[in-house]
């Protein structure tokens, strides 16, 4: 078995794209910017087959937009993102802010990542080098982490639709008949500098 990682959601093939703000199953309406998302009686549905659950433990998530008047972060503009309080300036597995569990496995996984400041007014937190992680547990082991991706980005503002982003972008595949049940992200600034929030984009899956 092994891990391939994607830079990329063009290498997923046939990826499919999750986004944060489609229908709540049980009230039929569309999650609102600023909802709980975790610690929530329903889950959001990838395909009529998989569920996902966000933050069944840590920290509360909630599902905002990526705009200059809600969450500004290097997405594009309009994006539904998933967004969660950082406990640590440090990437570790145990403390990471957005945690993804997905009710039958999965062969490949990957979002963009990014962070706010602490205050919105400081101009010099922007184009800083972003380090993001993902972690992976698999069916055979639902256990066991590993540490499958490191990507490098920056950080930045909200971005004009369909631009290049700087974020990084994280994702992988599993090989070898291998499933991934459960997907961490977190990230780091140089210095173990501290900033506020960390974000997910919308989720590109390989079923």
């Amino acid at each position: 078995m092994a891990i391939v990682q994607l830079t990329s959601p063009a290498l997923f093939s046939a990826g499919i794209e999750k986004r944060w703000d489609e229908v709540d199953p049980v009230t039929q309406a569309f999650v609102p910017p600023n909802a709980f998302v975790s610690g929530v009686p329903w889950r959001y549905g990838l395909d009529g087959t998989v569920q996902i659950t966000v933050n069944e433990a840590g920290p509360r998530v909630r599902r905002r937009d990526c705009s200059d008047t809600d969450f500004d972060c290097n997405f594009w503009l309009g994006d539904a993102v998933l967004v969660a309080t950082d406990p640590s300036p440090d990437t570790d597995v145990l403390q990471a802010p957005i945690r993804l569990k997905f009710s039958t496995g999965v062969r490949a996984v990957g979002a963009w990542v990014g962070v706010c400041p602490r205050d919105p007014f400081d101009a010099p937190f922007f184009d800083q080098p972003l380090f993001a992680a993902m972690w992976i547990a698999l069916e055979s082991a639902p256990q066991d982490w590993h540490l499958v991706v490191n990507a490098d980005g920056r950080t930045g503002h909200v971005c004009a639709p369909a631009t290049p982003l700087s974020a990084p972008f994280v994702g992988a595949r599993a090989t070898g008949g291998e499933r991934i049940v459960e997907v961490r992200f977190d990230a780091a600034l140089l210095g173990n500098r501290r900033y506020d929030k960390l974000a997910l984009s919308e989720l590109t899956v390989e079923r």
